[in-house]
């Protein structure tokens, strides 16, 4: 067979495995996107329309107007935020000692941090509440805070002690010459050097908290304290199924992470690159 022919064949079936993907992963997008800007009648019409006859916002002034998605929405932003901040700070801590401390056997310890990543939600959010309870931290930010960051700082500990040791020690180590602390070269030197890593581990704390349901069904009963998943779920409950209150919150839900994983994804890809995941 010609070459030319070959590479031609084999171009046509990459695109075609391309477009095979898009269909399977994006048509489930396209149709939640799609029956949220239908007439409520419409979403449940058999045989369903691809391409909607009518398009209606009624559904997303009925989100905002009659339900407590703002709400929901406010806690999400509020955890998802708590939980960024302090597992950033803790990871870098981490990731920088491990990497620039003599610890003995510090490569054991940054690789049982992965072994740690693999426990479920579910088995650890009973114990979770019972030492939450005692402690007052159910129906608390600072508890679900607490919780997502248990889960999310292994891996992103581990993340940090790989982009760490892409930094030269010989760079601090110019600083230290002229004076500047163990710290302030941590911050001005080794951070920025390790920045693609804080903002992969940045964006995958916010995706533990912004998509958890495990968590805030089991530490949370205050319903001004539901988080956006809960909130959603509570349309599927009843004799009723609002379809068109989910597709809607549904919509709204997935827009943050997939606007971070589109302006951000050179990090993501930098990040799982340095970690040997590619």
């Amino acid at each position: 067979m010609d070459a030319h022919v070959k590479n031609l064949g084999l171009g046509a079936a990459k695109y075609a495995g391309v477009v095979l993907l898009l269909v399977v992963f994006g048509f489930p997008f396209y149709w939640m996107f799609v029956s949220g800007i239908k007439p409520s009648a419409d979403i449940v019409q058999y045989p369903p329309q691809i391409i909607p006859s009518t398009v209606t916002l009624a559904n997303y002034e009925r989100l905002f107007e009659d339900t407590k998605y703002l709400l929901w929405l406010r806690n999400s932003l509020i955890v998802s935020i708590g939980n960024v901040v302090l597992s950033v700070v803790i990871s870098t801590l981490a990731g920088y000692g491990l990497t620039r401390y003599a610890i003995p056997y510090k490569k054991y310890i940054a690789m049982s941090f992965i072994f740690a990543y693999m426990f479920p939600p579910l088995m650890l959010g009973i114990p979770y509440y019972v030492v939450f309870d005692g402690l007052g931290l159910l129906n608390s930010y600072l508890g679900l805070v607490i919780a997502h960051a248990a889960v999310t700082i292994p891996f992103t500990t581990w993340l940090m002690w790989q982009f760490f040791q892409t930094v030269p020690i010989s760079w601090e180590e110019s600083a230290w010459v002229f004076g500047a602390s163990r710290f302030k070269s941590m911050i001005e030197i080794a951070t920025p050097g390790a920045l693609p890593g804080i903002i992969a581990s940045a964006i995958f704390a916010f995706g533990i908290s912004w998509g958890d349901y495990t968590f805030a069904l089991i530490l949370v009963d205050d319903p001004n304290m539901t988080l956006l998943t809960v909130g959603i779920d509570i349309y599927t409950q009843g004799a009723q199924v609002y379809w068109d209150l989910i597709m809607t919150g549904a919509t709204l839900l997935v827009l943050p992470p997939l606007i971070l994983v589109f302006t951000l994804n050179r990090y993501i890809l930098a990040g799982f690159s340095i970690s040997g995941f590619d």
